[in-house]
């Protein structure tokens, strides 16, 4: 239902203004935008209403939502260069637990201390290497939507761990909820074989 409504919104919107604030591209004489999602090309047919990609036999549940949505609804604004974790944002604090806490555990137990694994496997995702925590990697959900995970090795006291950076400008970008789809879908691309 939520899905059909978004497809609604977005074909009453115009596909320069689209492209303007999402950053995506649109391909006028099929009609259909298309959009980075990491480093994965996703085509958009608006008069369809079909999502196609590069692995569309993998596609994530997850994935129609959020990315639906994000093109009806992103503003053409610069990042904050702001980093907060998702309980920093607004109503984060008690968004991001219980049912909706993020499962960043399976990504520091899958990784642990293989600080190579883990930046492999985002450059591969089209991220990069930055500095923090003893590996990290910058990964653009959406191209106006930056994340960084960052791997804590283990060490004699703690287990290893993994935290998540977002700019502050990711408010302006989605509510919480498709947030929440947008950084599950992140975590199951990290953790994908």
């Amino acid at each position: 239902m939520f899905e059909q409504e978004l497809w609604k919104k977005l074909i009453n919107i115009s596909p320069q203004e689209i492209t303007v604030n999402s950053r995506a591209e649109y391909d006028h004489d099929k009609k259909q935008v298309s959009v980075n999602v990491f480093n994965e090309r996703f085509t958009i047919d608006l008069e369809k209403q079909i999502i196609t990609g590069p692995a569309q036999e993998k596609v994530s549940p997850l994935l129609p939502l959020f990315l639906l949505h994000y093109l009806a609804c992103a503003k053409d604004i610069p990042l904050y260069n702001k980093p907060v974790s998702p309980s920093q944002l607004k109503g984060g604090i008690f968004f991001f637990r219980g049912a909706h806490e993020l499962p960043l555990d399976k990504i520091a137990e899958k990784f642990a201390n293989n600080t190579e694994k883990f930046l492999d496997k985002g450059i591969k995702l089209g991220g990069e290497k930055v500095k923090f925590g003893d590996a990290a990697v910058k990964l653009n959900l959406l191209p106006r939507v930056p994340v960084v995970f960052i791997l804590w090795k283990k060490d004699e006291e703690f287990e290893s761990q993994v935290n998540l950076i977002l700019d502050k400008s990711v408010e302006e970008q989605m509510n919480l909820d498709i947030l929440f789809l947008g950084l599950l879908y992140a975590i199951e691309k990290l953790l994908e074989v």
